[in-house]
């Protein structure tokens, strides 16, 4: 089974051309979402989805049909990833032992868009409680990837990815830890953002690690990320910009001209050809635009960062998750919910966060790694001069459904997690930000992601190179 999204109706709207053609009357608010349940059958049948309340949806739809209310997202549906409170909803985390845990309060971050019009009725399946690279949960069921279902979507957020690849909804709120947000986003040909660390509220949010942990909007269009980024940073989000429809010429500057990119060797080792072809194609775009790209060399801030990621999430997650269970009100035990894990490789990091919860000398000593590699990140990035990193955002295309130890790579089995995170993990550890934009598709068929990334506090910078970059390569 492959699907396929008509190109000319409201599933391939993004949130900007569905608030022009509500505002003009082109279609109703019910219409509109009529068109868009059509979707939710196949993204089920994919597994994309926990818990859904069309009937709810419909209500909202009515009512603003009879009311004049507008607001940056009214009328727009959006997804939360199952680890985000919704009030109404179970918070699952896609393990059994949350599965009838109805809670009582939005998330802050969900109460931003909901006051900005945002009809919140579908909840997104996930990795099992966030633990994993592949959303093959073993407990809620495993996310195919939307254009053959015997691939994994990417994790932890494959949900949300689907959700929208499929035209279900135009954006999603789903998390990021090391990549959550954007692995997926790339692997199904969307696109994902990891803001800097603490940008965005965190409570009421199912955790890993609170060192690492963010809310990570997903979304078809840069310009919708720009829009939810403002939103959720309590910020008011600018007016519309213009589309960007850009020429490049070689007698004069082009869009990028001045601006210097860094391109780390590190990650243009041992990449699977589609994406090795892809990406640099997509050099030679930004090269043709009028960048300069500059070799950076962030080794030594991605050897101390991989020393420490581990440690921080594992010594974190079992007194974040119980404080997060107190703040809601109870619920299940961690033996309750330990008992309950479906998937093998989530019973393992566990046992492992048994173990690390005691280790206090180890995480402080991951602690000072992980401040040591921002300094060596941010004052790489300094000392070339560049204004953002690019990079494929994973080193190889979507995997089979079940490859969740190993995954194949030129000729040979890799660890799945490790690989997929390869790129990403580095802003997940330190709490910079990144982008994950489609740069194109493999001979096969599969999208493939581009990264940019860049030292903390740089989002509204980082989120309009993006927008630039991603009209470049739309035009290729």
């Amino acid at each position: 089974m492959t699907l396929t999204t008509d190109l000319s109706g409201p599933c391939s709207w993004d949130i900007r051309t569905t608030r022009e053609a509500l505002a003009a009357g082109r279609i109703s608010h019910v219409e509109h979402l009529d068109a868009l349940l059509e979707r939710l059958p196949p993204a089920q049948r994919l597994g994309a989805v926990i818990s859904a309340d069309p009937e709810l949806a419909r209500a909202f739809a009515h009512a603003l049909d009879r009311r004049e209310t507008w607001g940056p997202l009214t009328g727009i549906p959006v997804a939360v990833e199952d680890i985000v409170d919704v009030a109404g909803f179970p918070t699952t985390g896609g393990t059994r032992a949350l599965e009838d845990q109805v809670v009582g309060r939005d998330a802050p971050a969900v109460r931003r868009l909901r006051e900005a019009g945002a009809i919140l009725f579908l909840k997104t399946n996930l990795h099992e409680l966030s633990f994993g690279t592949t959303s093959n949960n073993g407990s809620s069921g495993p996310v195919h990837h939307p254009l053959d279902p015997a691939l994994a979507a990417g994790g932890s957020s494959g949900g949300s990815a689907v959700a929208v690849a499929v035209g279900l909804v135009p954006a999603a709120v789903a998390a990021d830890t090391g990549g959550s947000s954007r692995i997926p986003a790339a692997l199904c040909g969307i696109v994902g953002f990891r803001p800097t660390l603490g940008r965005y509220p965190s409570s009421g949010v199912l955790p890993i690690a609170h060192s690492r942990d963010t809310i990570g909007p997903m979304a078809r269009t840069v310009d919708d990320v720009v829009l939810l980024d403002a939103l959720l940073a309590g910020e008011r989000p600018s007016g519309p910009p213009r589309a960007r429809h850009l020429e490049v010429h070689d007698e004069g500057p082009g869009p990028l001209h001045g601006l210097r990119l860094g391109v780390p060797e590190l990650f243009l080792r041992d990449l699977e050809p589609g994406v090795d072809s892809v990406f640099g194609a997509a050099l030679r775009a930004l090269e043709a635009a009028g960048a300069e790209l500059v070799e950076v060399d962030i080794s030594p801030a991605q050897d101390h960062a991989a020393a420490a990621g581990m440690a921080v999430a594992l010594h974190e997650f079992l007194p974040d998750l119980e404080a997060y269970l107190a703040d809601r009100g109870g619920g299940p035990s961690l033996e309750q919910i330990r008992r309950g894990i479906g998937s093998p490789d989530v019973r393992r990091i566990w046992e492992l966060a048994e173990v690390f919860r005691a280790a206090d000398d180890e995480y402080r000593a991951a602690q000072q790694a992980r401040r040591l590699a921002l300094r060596l990140y941010s004052g790489a990035l300094e000392a070339r001069g560049v204004t953002a990193v690019v990079q494929p955002t994973c080193p190889v295309t979507a995997r089979p459904l079940g490859d969740d130890q190993t995954v194949e790579l030129n000729g040979r089995r890799v660890p799945t997690s490790e690989t997929f995170t390869r790129h990403s993990g580095l802003a997940g550890i330190i709490g910079t930000p990144g982008i994950s934009l489609p740069a194109g598709r493999t001979a096969e068929g599969l999208p493939v992601g581009l990264e940019l990334a860049a030292g903390p506090g740089s989002d509204a910078v980082l989120l309009d190179l993006a927008r630039t970059v991603e009209a470049l390569l739309r035009e290729q």
